[in-house]
């Protein structure tokens, strides 16, 4: 018995290394180019756009979506699609609209697929009213080139990069993803959340500032809200580098809250295992600290 169950252990090695064999040769064949062993086919396709319009809207099941400057007066957008996950462009009331027409049956979802697809908008100008876009698996990102009104992206796993000038709101959300905004001014609220993914903030100026992530660190750096800025974490740590605001309020389950302040703050920090360490000062707005197991160590600059 015991020799008949080795003699079948090595005849399943023997057959998982020739099948591993056979795979890098034929892996090796096609150049080592992943995509041409994906079961679905993949398109290029290029829409162009010649009606005005003054907001964008984008609903993409897995493409990444991307924005640059149209070298004419035209707007195009150019698709890296699946056969049957294509998209439409239209212009709808005033609004670019892009959104992902699925054909596929239920067999064509069994399969392997590697492919960068892409959704890529070429703009012939730079200020725009609204732009919200919806996305499952692609990342999205926003270039400081541009300038909205308002700014509404919400992604599944991929990561958010928003550089343009908004002027009134941004709302950006992802569950996996990392966020990151930068030299914006919107002001109203700013609305930034991320379940696992870090979220940073760089020269920001608000009326009010929220972020909330469960196990992602948060980073703010030169940000200020007029009004409130408030933090929810559950294990990440919570980092301010010259930031400030009316109102401060952090709370974090087992991360550190660190950094520098521009203005005095009349300080509630409380730590329940953690060290404290907050200046003194008994002017300025609240500004509430609590962590259960981590450190808080806050001054202001002078």
């Amino acid at each position: 018995m015991i020799k008949n169950k080795q003699k079948l252990l090595i005849t399943a090695a023997v057959l998982a290394v020739a099948g591993g064999v056979i795979f890098a040769a034929a892996f090796a064949a096609l150049g080592f180019d992943i995509s041409k062993i994906s079961t679905q086919k993949y398109e290029s396709n290029t829409y162009v756009i010649s009606e005005n319009f003054d907001s964008i809207k984008i609903n993409t099941e897995t493409a990444n979506v991307v924005f640059a400057e149209s070298d004419s007066d035209k707007c195009r957008v150019e698709c890296a699609e699946r056969e049957k996950m294509k998209h439409s462009v239209s212009v709808s009331g005033k609004t670019l609209v892009i959104e992902t027409v699925n054909t596929r049956k239920w067999y064509d979802y069994i399969g392997m697929y590697f492919g960068n697809e892409t959704v890529t908008v070429y703009l012939p100008k730079a200020a725009y009213a609204s732009l919200a876009v919806d996305t499952d698996t692609g990342r999205v990102e926003i270039p400081k080139k541009l300038s909205f009104e308002s700014v509404s992206v919400k992604t599944d796993t991929g990561a958010i990069g928003c550089y343009a000038d908004v002027s009134n709101s941004i709302e950006l959300k992802t569950d996996t993803g990392s966020i990151r905004v930068e030299k914006s001014a919107p002001k109203g609220e700013v609305k930034v959340q991320s379940s696992t993914g870090i979220i940073f903030f760089t020269d920001v100026r608000c009326g009010e500032l929220y972020a909330s992530s469960n196990t992602g660190n948060i980073d703010l750096k030169n940000t200020t809200a007029a009004d409130n800025l408030t933090i929810n974490c559950d294990t990440g740590n919570v980092r301010f580098e010259d930031c400030d605001s009316s109102e401060i309020k952090v709370q974090t389950d087992t991360g550190n809250i660190i950094g520098t302040l521009l203005s005095n703050k009349i300080f509630f920090a409380e730590s329940a295992v953690g060290k404290v360490d907050v200046p003194k000062t008994m002017s300025g707005g609240a500004c509430e600290l609590v962590t259960d197991t981590g450190n808080i160590k806050i001054q202001i600059k002078k």
